[in-house]
């Protein structure tokens, strides 16, 4: 395989989970040139949960009849669980499109309170229903092998690719890349940001996704350990001062590695001396990611970053055993730390301003395979932010139960929302014209218009 000089550089950028472009002078002048071109901040959170979110457990039956069928179906989780699934420990919902369901009702399990708060007050959304799609699909037209579906259904990696980028792993670029691309002329360095995870949403043509870790960017200990004048000529060394050499291919990696050392240098003074916040976040994965992603928010301006979009990962949800012990504290962690996140907006002044969204490989089967559950398709998300038209459900929740349009077997959910949808209807509140999203998402002209989730 051959590989020109440019995707070679790309990827050694990628390599070292730094990006850079110009000297700390060039790179803020050129951002700052790319900032003014936007209106205002906005800024997309992803969380993705890592191995397939149980979408059952999620949004739970809640009227009489279908609580009773789906704790039937249910009942050997429910015995195990240490956290109660009983109809009257759950916390019910009460969304303005209730008409759209007629009688049936949904809650959310006690450990989503502060998320149940935040819809209850108009503050978030749920979406139903959500997965890859190619095409309007029901289990006669998926059983007869009549449609088109997405390639390995059920597969975690490719599903993450398909989520991601809209293809199997494997795959360039995401989407969340691609609409960096498409709201700049010129590379800003800190408009995709990762706390670890994810690179391939992040990831366009032109935009390489900048990673931080622990609320720092990547720095070399040994310049901080260093007594002078070393640890002068050190920084010198890494930023090229003395390099001299007629390689083109010598001159473009020092090139790199001085813009990147640079970029480092730039986002920790940045966020060291951006204004600071008081929420307090949980000392978990999670929490320390959230953290992160609000100190980099909160250092926008002196990062000169106008649209920004955050990915930060969850893992643990491939439950296919030890799910009734498990999932409960995976989601009170959830529930912890995204509302420190929106409580922290809302001290910035962004909560209209900042939207976080769920996503996740697939959802789950409604069956169970006696203390978990196996691989499924849709699921069910959580659009959270000042901004969102909130304490709604849009798209749909499935009747808790087999054998229906929508079950592709032991209720494993067929979609009812695409990816191409669901992040279209992000992508518009970020600022995506129409015509770029028909060339992001070639799909989405199959399928029915995207959710309205902003006014």
């Amino acid at each position: 395989m051959t590989m020109n000089r440019r995707s070679f550089l790309k990827a050694s950028s990628l390599s070292l989970a730094t990006v850079s472009m110009g000297g700390m002078t060039s790179l803020l002048t050129s951002m700052q040139a790319q900032a003014s071109q936007q209106t205002g901040y906005k800024a997309l959170v992803c969380l993705f949960f890592y191995g397939g979110m149980d979408n059952h457990d999620t949004i739970i039956p809640y009227d009489n009849q279908s609580y009773t069928r789906w704790a039937d179906i249910r009942k050997t989780l429910l015995a195990q669980q240490t956290s109660p699934r009983l109809q009257n420990t759950l916390l019910p919902l009460s969304p303005l499109n209730a008409s759209q369901f007629g009688e049936r009702k949904f809650a959310l399990p006690a450990e989503f309170s502060g998320i149940h708060n935040l819809f209850q007050t108009g503050n978030a959304a749920i979406v139903g229903n959500v997965g890859p799609l190619i095409e309007p699909t029901n289990a006669n037209t998926f059983n007869a092998e009549t449609v088109k579906v997405p390639s390995r259904l059920f597969s975690h990696n490719d599903q993450q690719a398909t989520w991601m980028s809209g293809t199997t792993e494997g795959a360039q670029y995401g989407w969340a890349g691609l609409y960096a691309d498409s709201l700049s002329t010129t590379q800003n360095t800190f408009a995709n940001i990762t706390t670890g995870s994810g690179e391939l949403l992040l990831t366009g043509q032109q935009t390489i996704p900048y990673q931080v870790s622990g609320g720092k960017a990547l720095s070399l200990d040994i310049i901080k350990e260093t007594q002078q004048p070393l640890a002068k000529r050190l920084t010198q060394h890494f930023r090229s001062q003395y390099f001299n050499s007629d390689s083109l291919l010598q001159q473009d990696m020092a090139s790199k590695i001085s813009n990147s050392f640079n970029a480092n240098s730039m986002y920790n003074q940045a966020t060291q001396s951006a204004p600071s916040f008081q929420t307090p976040f949980p000392a978990t994965s999670l929490g320390g990611q959230l953290k992160s992603v609000s100190q980099s928010i909160a250092a926008r301006e002196q990062l000169a970053s106008s649209r920004q979009i955050f990915m930060v990962g969850m893992g643990g949800f491939d439950t296919h055993s030890g799910q009734a012990k498990t999932l409960p504290e995976l989601q009170k962690q959830i529930d912890e730390a995204v509302v420190a996140f929106y409580q922290t907006m809302v001290e910035l002044g962004l909560q209209n301003d900042v939207t976080l969204f769920t996503a996740s490989d697939f959802g789950r089967t409604l069956a169970t395979n006696g203390d978990g559950t196996d691989h499924g398709w849709g699921s069910h998300h959580f659009v959270i932010g000042g901004g969102v038209q909130g304490q709604q459900i849009y798209g749909d929740i499935p009747v808790a139960d087999f054998d229906h349009q929508l079950d592709a077997g032991s209720g494993r959910l067929i979609p009812t929302q695409s990816v191409e949808q669901y992040a279209a209807a992000l992508g518009q509140w970020f600022g995506v014209k129409q015509d770029k999203m028909n060339e992001i998402f070639p799909n989405l002209t199959n399928q029915p218009t995207p959710p309205s989730l902003f006014g």
